[in-house]
């Protein structure tokens, strides 16, 4: 509903405030503005793009400023993503004007125009009076300028003066047609995103025969689609057990009864290999949506959704806010992925946000995984979520065998500290014999983790930041991967100025290095995000290791993600143990994930797989549940470790950090908080102050408090305790960080 007649409405804008700002509205705008279209307004010196999302009490007055201009023909969003962007601001503790400008794809303003263009019958007609080319008059200048593309009306008004007649003539004699069409006007312009892709569409392919499993959870999905309720399904799959074909299968009969479906990715990069299934199975139905795209590709496909031409919306965490009608059906794949968390303002979980729309929506959702979360699969338990599961690989396939590698032992036979192990490298040795394929795992990026100098033991850290800096030997340089703060690699200690610098540890690029010494002829592709920078080189990759082009791809967490290669049949993990010294109560589930994760590459097609895990940890349970492929062993006991030491899903948790680039003064803040929130929680265990585990970053000093709390109303009234303390107190609008539900604690 348009505001009533007070002609004052509040209008929420991207800064860090929580509350809305009375704008009144000029002559000639009323009838053009509702809730959820975009407005420029005033805001102290500057002009902001903000939201109307409602009429203001306010009586109009000089101290209540006019909005300068309307930026849309009709809401930009809707009164349901409205609803969500509410929820999503009180449940995340994040300004309404910043979660707003999160939920919307354009920068600038959007306009409907005309365009005129030549109908078949004026082409026609043109050319049977004589070549436009040829012709001097005004109706042969028309002519002219539109046989050879169709124009926007007012430029073609301004090219042509005194042309507005001829347009009119040639409309009513249907030579021409006017065609209204929405256009972007970008105020800001946003730059290449770091990993680009694009995706390939396939050609459509025969479906596949379901196994009793898929045909289970593809008729309950379907069933409860059809009865249009809100049930939330958990599909839990062994890595190869079809999970992409029931969503296919599901998704193929919500669009037979017109309605719409959500499809979410964890990654950017996984967007091109979803993007390929979808276009081959549903074409010109499917609309991409992800933050690599440049403005016009991304508000192109956007517009395409909300005026309906588009029904099936695949794309990441941000899709979520996709303007879709007659939503009946969401699926979050690899729903346990930390790529679902924003990790800026406003820090939303994608999943959890999905559920709440869905909700809304009475929508069906799907939640799929070979590995879970914790905090999904206890809502199976507390009746919450519905448990679907694929427990075989299709065809009957097996899954591959498990062998670890004790490398302490490793070490004291061999008396060297190589980089694989013999078994390892006999592994890879035959499966390059047997013209099979191989994939290596080592979560690092760079050459090696750091440098130290061997005669006073400095290591030479970022100065931005409380970490080392990383050695990258192809480019010679130390790089942070926190900042991006680099530097060449020096010559001496910058303390002590010795020569005998020591470079330690190992990551993804000696492992390629050491593979091109070990295997001189085999053809080797390394995937880390150093070795994708431009446009399609990630699906480049991929697909030349598909196709063969490749014998052996090594990488980070990259490798390890969703990538169906028949010839693989040895997967090689170098340090399995890589992410168990993290100071985070997750280290042991991201591992058991990553684990299972990578070692599901293997075996996917006729030939039976294998996985060689090295670890200097053999002994640590989430190694020893991915070997044996155990989840159920490993929830158990992860289970039993989160309720001794309360930690999620037994009790909600949420961040408070202080920053300051000056220390004492973040020391300070932090204190004088501590001392506030302390005096009134009960219901609420607060740790901390304390330094965050990473206490420098981007130049920025940072104490951390942890916060607990059974009820998630005790939790966020302590939260809003925390702003309100710092808003009274006049702190920068960046010192304080709130995070709800965070899935690190750096």
């Amino acid at each position: 509903m348009p505001p009533p007649p007070s002609l004052v409405i509040q209008v929420a804008v991207p800064v860090p405030l929580d509350q809305s700002f009375a704008y009144s509205v000029p002559a000639g705008f009323e009838g053009r503005i509702e809730p959820g279209c975009r407005v420029l307004v005033p805001l102290g010196s500057r002009k902001l793009i903000g939201v109307v999302v409602g009429a203001s009490s306010d009586e109009p007055g000089p101290r209540i400023r006019p909005i300068t201009r309307v930026l849309d023909e009709e809401p930009a969003l809707s009164p349901e993503l409205l609803d969500l962007g509410r929820w999503l601001a009180g449940y995340y503790c994040a300004p309404l004007g910043e979660v707003l400008k999160t939920m919307l794809p354009l920068a600038g303003e959007s306009r409907r125009s005309k365009r005129a263009v030549l109908t078949p019958e004026g082409l026609l007609r043109a050319r049977k009076h004589g070549d436009p080319a040829q012709r001097t008059d005004l109706t042969g200048q028309v002519l002219r300028a539109l046989v050879k593309r169709p124009l926007n009306h007012s430029y073609l008004k301004r090219k042509l003066p005194g042309s507005a007649s001829v347009i009119e003539t040639l409309r009513k004699k249907g030579w021409l047609a006017l065609d209204e069409v929405v256009e972007d006007r970008k105020s800001v312009r946003a730059g290449n995103a770091a990993l680009n892709v694009t995706p390939v569409t396939a050609d459509p392919r025969p479906l596949r025969r379901l196994t009793s499993a898929q045909r289970t959870a593809v008729d309950t999905i379907s069933a409860s689609v059809a009865g249009r309720q809100f049930r939330t399904f958990l599909l839990h799959g062994v890595t190869g057990s079809g999970k992409t074909e029931v969503y296919l299968r599901s998704i193929d009969k919500v669009l037979r009864e017109g309605k719409s479906c959500l499809f979410l990715v964890p990654e950017i990069s996984l967007t091109p290999a979803a993007a390929s299934e979808f276009h081959g199975r549903f074409g010109e139905q499917v609309a991409i949506l992800h933050s690599a795209f440049t403005d016009p590709e991304r508000s192109g496909q956007w517009r395409r959704v909300r005026e309906g031409k588009a029904r099936v919306v695949v794309g990441t965490r941000s899709s979520v806010f996709a303007p879709l009608e007659d939503l009946a059906l969401v699926v979050v794949d690899e729903e346990q992925e930390g790529g679902y968390k924003q990790d800026e303002a406003p820090r939303y979980h994608g999943r959890d946000v999905a559920i709440v729309r869905a909700r809304a929506a009475g929508a069906t959702i799907v939640l799929g995984s070979a590995t879970p979360s914790l905090e999904s699969r206890y809502n199976v338990e507390r009746g919450k979520y519905e448990l679907l599961q694929l427990p075989e690989r299709i065809a009957g396939r097996p899954l591959p065998k498990v062998r670890i590698v004790d490398m302490r032992t490793e070490f004291v036979e061999t008396r060297r500290p190589d980089l694989f192990s013999r078994a390892l490298d006999d592994a890879i040795r035959q499966r390059l014999e047997e013209r099979q394929q191989v994939i290596l795992l080592l979560n690092r990026r760079g050459f090696s983790s750091f440098v130290m100098c061997r005669k006073c033991g400095k290591r030479i850290e970022c100065r931005n930041c409380s970490v080392t800096l990383t050695h990258h030997r192809r480019h010679g340089k130390l790089l942070c991967h926190y900042c991006d703060y680099s530097q060449p690699v020096p010559a001496e200690c910058p303390d002590c100025k010795s020569g005998h610098l020591y470079f330690v540890g190992s990551g993804s690029e000696k492992v390629e290095d050491h593979l091109r010494k070990r295997f001189p002829k085999a053809r080797i592709a390394r995937l880390d995000r150093d070795s994708v920078r431009g446009r399609g080189q990630y699906e480049a990759i991929l697909h030349g290791f598909r196709e063969g082009g490749y014998d052996i791809l090594c990488g980070t967490q990259m490798v390890a993600k969703g990538h169906d290669m028949p010839n693989v049949t040895l997967v090689g993990v170098v340090s399995a143990d890589i992410g168990l010294g993290m100071p985070d109560f997750r280290a042991a589930e991201r591992t058991f994930q990553l684990l299972t994760q990578v070692a599901g590459r293997a075996g996917r097609g006729k030939m039976p797989g294998e996985v060689v895990l090295q670890t200097w940890s053999p002994d640590h349970y989430a190694i020893r549940f991915a070997a044996a492929q155990d989840y159920e062993g490993f929830y158990r006991k992860e289970l039993h470790f989160r309720r001794m030491l309360h930690y999620p899903p037994f009790v909600a948790t949420a961040t408070l950090t202080v920053r300051s680039r000056k220390l004492e003064e973040s020391l300070s803040l932090s204190s004088r908080l501590g001392q506030h929130l302390k005096e009134g929680a009960p219901a609420v265990r607060i740790q901390g102050p304390a330094a965050a585990p990473l206490a420098k970053l981007k130049s920025e000093f940072r104490y951390l408090f942890l916060l607990k709390a059974r009820s998630r109303k005790s939790l966020a009234a302590t939260l809003r305790r925390a702003k309100s303390f710092a808003q009274e107190n006049r702190w920068p609008a960046t010192a304080l960080v709130t995070d709800v539900d965070p899935i690190s604690l750096l």
